[in-house]
This record gives structure tokens, C-alpha cells and sequence, in this order.
């Protein structure tokens, strides 16, 4: 199981570090309102919502929120659970990306 260990904000990248790569990685932009996996209580993050889902992964010790710089209005964890780990990235309009995987790091560049 990969276990996450850093998430980095950049004016147009999110980078997630983990201690193994994970085996899959879900990517893509919602229109449905965010919520938290397990108990369905609402996620508010600004902007475009783009999110990413790796499994089987977890992050037990990580923070839920960060703030954001450049494009990216923020970054809220909205699962850890059943080796189900999914970081929802606010933008501030709908952008092309790429996800690049690098080893244990995998990087999503907005354009």
C-alpha cells in the first residue's frame, strides 16, 4: 500500500509524495459537490474542483486543507478510507493537465 508522506503546492502543479508509488491513480475534473468518503459531510473548496483518487493508498497523519498559490485555489483531502486516498484541487477556471508519475511522486500540471 503506498502511504502518502508529503503533498506540495505550486503556482500551477500539486505534487504527491508517497513511500511506494501507488498502483493506480484517477484523475479528472467533477461537477458533483464535494464530500468526505466515509461520512458524506460536505467539502467547500473554491473554484473548478479537479480530483485525484490512488489505490490502494492511505495518509493517516496528513492535514485535510491546504491553501493555494497561482492557479490553484486550495487542496482538501475528501477520502482515506479502505486504501481509497482522494485529494479534491481547486482551480480558478477548468485547465488542460497532464499527471506525470515519477517513481513515488506523482505530479499534476495545470496549463
Amino acid at each position: 500500500m503506498a502511504f502518502l508522506l508529503a503533498l506540495h503546492i505550486a503556482a500551477h502543479s500539486v505534487t504527491f509524495t508517497f513511500r511506494t508509488k501507488p498502483a493506480t491513480v484517477h484523475a479528472g475534473y467533477v461537477s458533483t459537490p464535494l464530500a468526505e468518503c466515509g461520512s458524506g459531510r460536505a467539502v467547500t473548496l473554491r473554484g473548478v474542483h479537479f480530483v485525484l483518487h490512488f489505490t490502494p493508498a492511505q495518509s493517516k497523519t496528513l492535514v485535510r486543507r491546504l491553501p493555494g498559490t497561482g492557479v490553484i485555489r486550495g487542496a482538501a483531502k475528501t477520502c482515506d478510507f479502505e486504501s481509497d486516498l482522494a485529494w479534491a484541487i481547486g482551480l480558478d477556471r477548468r485547465r488542460p493537465y497532464n499527471v506525470v508519475r515519477n517513481g513515488a511522486r506523482v505530479t499534476v500540471v495545470f496549463r
